[in-house]
């Protein structure tokens, strides 16, 4: 594990991808599902994942599509405890629209590139600080898939979140 960035309470996090699962308690589940379907290669693709593989997990789930050259992602899939966070619909938006959420938007851009062109597993935590949301704290673990074997083609995301939204 090796610390990013802290910003504004925000701790940006990366680890490799042979982590214990133990590492990212509430997350070992993911984790081991990841690697399990990962096996040889270097990270596992989208298509290696069903629906049922996230048996209480739905909600907070997104998957997003990666771009490079510009580096970008796109929402493809957000679960409604991801949308209920940010009281707004994440399904369709760019990462680069989202800089009246994000707290240090070209920190957090800067750092989803670093992690989807090294394919490492992220964390990203701190308190929500918009919408009068500061008393939500949120984890954000993320986990690259790759289409080709050399750089994230899409990323899992799994959140878990305390305080009343």
């Amino acid at each position: 594990m090796a610390i990013w960035k802290k910003f504004e309470c925000w701790t940006y996090e990366h680890f490799d991808r042979d982590i214990e699962p133990a590492a990212l308690p509430g997350f070992e589940d993911l984790v081991r599902l990841w690697q399990d379907k990962r096996g040889d290669r270097v990270v596992p693709s989208w298509s290696d994942f069903d629906f049922y593989d996230f048996k209480g997990w739905h909600g907070r789930i997104g998957v997003y599509d990666i771009s490079y050259d510009p580096f970008d992602y796109t929402c493809r899939l957000s679960g409604v405890e991801i949308d209920r966070v940010y009281d707004q619909t994440m399904t369709g938006a760019k990462g680069s629209d989202l800089t009246k959420i994000e707290v240090d938007n070209i920190a957090s851009m800067e750092f989803n590139e670093m992690i989807c062109r090294q394919m490492l597993i992220s964390r990203k935590s701190g308190p929500l600080n918009y919408k009068g949301r500061e008393h939500v704290e949120a984890t954000f673990v993320e986990f690259p898939l790759s289409d080709d074997g050399l750089k994230a083609t899409h990323t899992l995301e799994a959140l878990l979140s305390r305080g009343t939204v």
